[in-house]
This record gives structure tokens, C-alpha cells and sequence, in this order.
């Protein structure tokens, strides 16, 4: 299974992401505590790059997700200006802990401009096949 769209970077996109990134996880077969976690890690990434990464709607959202070797691999992607300090954030910092909490794995990846989320999730369809 393969999908990848872009976005908005408005609040709205947020909901539209988690609906399709949640239907794959059930299609790979996860449990309904599995399928929470990766609405939330969904969420929280998302979120972070409309509120952090693309102020004021400015920008893009990229997502892709693959599954494949017994793990749902998700990315969500921004085209903002990249992991920058911002003493004035309006977040509480917690999303990139929770995500870590609940992935299997999670990596950020910042390129020039634009951050990445990566995070993997296992996949028991894909185990078995």
C-alpha cells in the first residue's frame, strides 16, 4: 500500500490526514490501540508543521505512507524554514515526545528548508505476507 498527497498548511488539513493515514493502518491490520496511536502521531505532526513550520496558512503539507517488510511507515513533510528556536511558541512542546512514545521508530530529518516527520509502525498484514 502506497499514498502520498499534499496539503495546506492550514488547521483544516489536520483531519483530512489523520482520516487517510487511519484508514491504511487498519488496512495493515493494526488493532484499534495501534490505530489510536498513529491518529495521534499523525495529529501532533501535522499539527506542529501548520502551527510552527508554515504560520499563517504560508506553505504545504506532504505526506506519504508506504507499508511494506511488516511496518506502516509514515512521513510528514512541511516546507517551512526549518527547526528554528521559537521562544514564542504557542505549543507546550510535547508533540515530538508523544510521537516518539507511541511510534516504533521516529526520526526528524531537517533538510535546508523543511522538516520531515518519519515514523514507523508495525504492520501485521505485511508481517504475515
Amino acid at each position: 500500500m502506497q499514498f502520498e498527497a499534499t496539503f495546506p498548511a492550514v488547521p483544516q488539513s489536520v483531519c483530512p490526514i489523520r482520516r487517510e493515514m487511519v484508514a491504511l493502518a487498519r488496512a495493515c491490520g493494526l488493532d484499534e490501540q495501534a490505530v489510536s496511536d498513529v491518529a495521534l502521531a499523525v495529529s501532533e505532526a501535522a499539527t506542529n508543521a501548520v502551527v510552527h513550520a508554515c504560520a499563517g496558512g504560508a506553505g504545504t503539507l506532504t505526506v506519504r505512507a508506504r507499508s511494506g517488510g511488516g511496518e506502516l511507515t509514515i512521513v510528514i513533510g512541511d516546507d517551512g524554514p526549518g527547526l528554528l528556536p521559537r521562544p514564542d511558541s504557542p505549543g507546550l512542546g510535547l508533540g515530538l515526545p508523544i510521537i516518539a512514545t507511541v511510534a516504533r521508530r521516529m526520526e526528524v530529518v531537517a533538510e535546508g528548508s523543511g522538516t520531515q516527520i518519519h515514523m514507523t509502525f508495525g504492520c501485521p498484514h505485511e508481517e504475515a505476507a
